[in-house]
């Protein structure tokens, strides 16, 4: 049979006794301090799930407006090339029209000068046959006369003419 002896059941009391103990002042603290270890690292995690989700939302934001950016810079840079396209098209077509200004002039200019050399021209061939009238009534005719005269008509017409063309 078993015995029992009295220093068994003070063993076992003392046991008892000391896990009681135990358990009111190391495991409770041990535990508490588990406990708030634990909501702690908890705490981390669910604040570093949080800033995870906030830096990926800003970084599709950020992508966005870089996208906007880069599409918006691209307009930009389109509508610039138009608007120098078109003003080189104005001063293209006003370099042309003022060109063809300064041509209409120039032709009027010559139309002028001309008009006004043949104007020069008949007056020439005017004076020169009042002097050849003079000469040939201020002299006697004759046929060798006649000749002369009109060879000299000829040679100054020709000479005023060809003075006029340089």
């Amino acid at each position: 049979m078993v015995q029992i002896n009295i220093n068994l059941v003070f063993e076992i009391i003392n046991l008892l006794v000391l896990y009681l103990l135990l358990r009111k002042f190391l495991f409770g603290p041990v535990m508490n301090v588990m406990e708030k270890r634990k909501a702690m690292i908890e705490g981390g995690l669910k604040h570093a799930e949080d800033t995870e989700k906030k830096a990926n939302e800003l970084k599709e934001q950020y992508e966005i407006a870089l996208s906007s950016a880069k599409e918006k810079s691209g307009q930009i840079v389109e509508q610039a090339k138009l608007e120098a396209k078109r003003q080189a098209d104005q001063i293209l077509a006003d370099a042309q029209k003022e060109a063809g200004q300064l041509i209409a002039r120039g032709e009027e200019a010559v139309e002028n000068q001309k008009q006004l050399a043949m104007q020069q021209m008949e007056s020439q061939v005017a004076q020169l046959a009042m002097d050849a009238a003079y000469k040939i009534i201020g002299q006697k005719t004759s046929e060798e006369n006649d000749l002369s005269l009109y060879d000299q008509f000829i040679e100054k017409a020709g000479d005023s003419h060809d003075t006029d063309s340089n």
